[in-house]
């Protein structure tokens, strides 16, 4: 990773930025007072870290969590979210949340939520939007907007009914109701549950391991994902796969891999 900050200068302290293992950046939602509700500080400073991120050298991954004992609340209701005087003006912060959303899907590099606690509305959204969400097994989740008289946002319709179809998805965002750790494991809107207050160690333990090291082929996995999720038929993924392995096979990574299996499998002949 090149030079990556330490923290973003957003203005305000509400987005930190580390790279606490070698190519790992995470990065810390930072409003516990505020339950780590969104703010256009945060949306600003998210968009500096993707900046970088598409720009430079590819990090081995991203990792996203809350400060404190909650990942996010969400939209801060206590704030307004109008900015400027466009005809969307009235919901700007809610545009510069869908953009952060819609990039960190599209970043070439595993991205994992560490949900301590809990994450609701376009919190959730947030965390949805990752590869992976790894949840303390007290996690909450929620899309509570129509008992506030709001429509869904952040994605969520889409991204809820894409993951569990449309009757499940409405069942949830209908009702507005909390689910807790272990339905969400039962409906795969996570991907592991572990026990509160070591998720983000769980989450960065996962994250130094992905692919023994081997960054080009997680990156690479990672895009056939991504085409997958957004559609794309299997002859396509074929066409990828093809261009990809291509990439692999003149790459030092399978090389590696292949003398490292070699050498696995001859300590093992000798026990």
């Amino acid at each position: 990773m090149t030079n990556m900050p330490t923290q973003l200068d957003c203005g305000v302290d509400r987005l930190l930025v580390d790279t606490p293992r070698d190519g790992i950046v995470l990065v810390t939602l930072n409003r516990p007072e505020a339950r780590n509700a969104v703010s256009f500080e945060m949306w600003q400073g998210f968009s500096a870290l993707l900046d970088q991120l598409e720009r430079d050298t590819p990090a081995r991954a991203l990792v996203l969590t809350g400060a404190g004992p909650l990942f996010s609340t969400g939209g801060d209701m206590k704030i307004p979210p109008a900015r400027g005087e466009g005809a969307l003006s009235p919901a700007a912060r809610l545009e510069w949340g869908q953009r952060t959303i819609a990039r960190l899907r599209r970043l070439p590099i595993p991205v994992i939520a560490a949900v301590e606690g809990g994450a609701w509305g376009i919190g959730w959204s947030l965390a949805l939007a990752c590869d992976l969400v790894f949840a303390a097994d007290d996690a909450r989740f929620g899309a509570p907007f129509v008992r506030f008289g709001l429509a869904p946002d952040g994605g969520s319709c889409w991204l809820l009914a894409r993951q569990l179809g449309r009757h499940r998805a409405a069942e949830l965002l209908l009702s507005g109701r909390d689910i807790d750790a272990t339905e969400a494991l039962s409906l795969g809107l996570v991907s592991r549950v572990c026990a509160a207050g070591n998720v983000l160690d769980a989450a960065l333990d996962f994250a130094d391991r992905l692919g023994d090291g081997n960054r080009h082929a997680v990156e690479l996995t990672r895009r056939l994902l991504h085409a997958a999720d957004d559609g794309g038929s299997l002859e396509a993924s074929h066409a990828l796969e093809l261009a990809y392995c291509s990439i692999l096979q003149k790459g030092d990574e399978l090389e590696r891999a292949r003398a490292a299996f070699a050498a696995r499998s001859a300590a093992k002949r000798k026990t």
